[in-house]
């Protein structure tokens, strides 16, 4: 069910809200369900404005390497379950990576999510697709899905209580709610003070007992978690230290980039050597939606 972002009530086809009057546009092809605090918000502009800019940062030079994008989104794809006939959010798409993989798979249709109009714009006409412009902490659907999927967006949002609960709540009841995250990353490297571009980037970071922790307490049954993201820039410590150590790492970096081989394949599943020697730089849990995350009137919630 498609719902109102600003006041809950069921949306009309023409996105318009009876209960609250709020009105729903078409940018670009696509439709934009943003409530109007976040339209006209000064926090909420500038958090959109810099995702906006990364985006076109991202579309006109890759952010990160392409390569190991794709083949986390192939390892990430080929562990969830998708049971047929599905209904399927994806939430923060980015390029499509994961949808392209998703639909592969046999998924007769994607709903890309993405607060990021330049990302969503390339998907407008792709077969099997419906991007929507909309903020991952008031998702605008109410029990609407049977799986949803959200690859590096945890670390992002403002409010994590907020999107656990919108999650929560756009899945139907038994639903399944597969979400990657960076594992024990050193938060470092985004701040601006040491070079990093962007205002809003990572901010936070999970290990297992908090993504654990996060899940449960917002209504989910955690029933797999396992770790992914091998990088030839994470090393594991203990191959930086003693000189046979190192000389077997440096043995096994020119095994990576020996021709016709791209060290991004080192994060591909199928590959076991690298676990040896390198760090997980991700975690992903597989959570079934246990119970729903119901508000009290005055505030607060229980779950039931």
């Amino acid at each position: 069910m498609l719902v109102c972002p600003a006041c809950s009530a069921v949306l009309s086809p023409a996105l318009g809200c009876a209960d609250c009057g709020w009105r729903g546009e078409h940018r670009d092809g696509l439709p934009v369900l943003l409530s109007a605090e976040e339209r006209d918000d000064a926090t909420a502009r500038s958090y959109t404005a810099n995702y906006d800019r990364i985006a076109r940062d991202d579309l006109d030079a890759n952010v990160m390497d392409e390569r190991y994008i794709e083949n986390l989104s192939a390892n990430f794809c080929e562990a969830i379950e998708l049971p047929p006939r599905a209904e399927i959010c994806d939430i923060g798409s980015g390029k499509g990576f994961l949808v392209r993989r998703l639909l592969a798979r046999g998924a007769a249709h994607v709903t890309a999510v993405d607060i990021s109009l330049p990302y969503l714009a390339r998907m407008v006409g792709e077969p099997g697709v419906s991007p929507v412009l909309a903020n991952a902490e008031s998702l605008p659907f109410v029990e609407h899905f049977d799986v949803i999927v959200a690859t590096d967006v945890l670390e992002h949002v403002l409010n994590v209580g907020s999107f656990l609960y919108s999650a929560n709540r756009a899945l139907r009841p038994g639903g399944f709610f597969y979400v990657r995250v960076p594992y024990r990353e050193n938060l470092l490297s985004y701040s601006p003070h040491l070079g990093c571009p962007y205002r809003f980037v990572h901010l936070r970071t999970y290990d297992r007992p908090l993504l654990r922790q996060a899940l449960e307490e917002a209504g989910f049954a955690v029933e797999r978690m396992w770790l992914d993201g091998y990088m030839t820039s994470a090393p594991r410590r203990m191959w930086t230290h003693g000189g046979l150590r190192q000389r077997l790492y440096r043995w096994f970096e020119q095994r990576l980039h020996r021709p016709a081989r791209h060290p991004a394949d080192a994060t591909l599943r199928k590959y076991r050597l690298p676990r040896v020697f390198l760090r997980p730089t991700v975690i992903i849990a597989a959570a079934r939606k246990r119970d729903r995350v119901m508000a009290l009137p005055g505030g607060g919630f229980r779950l039931g």
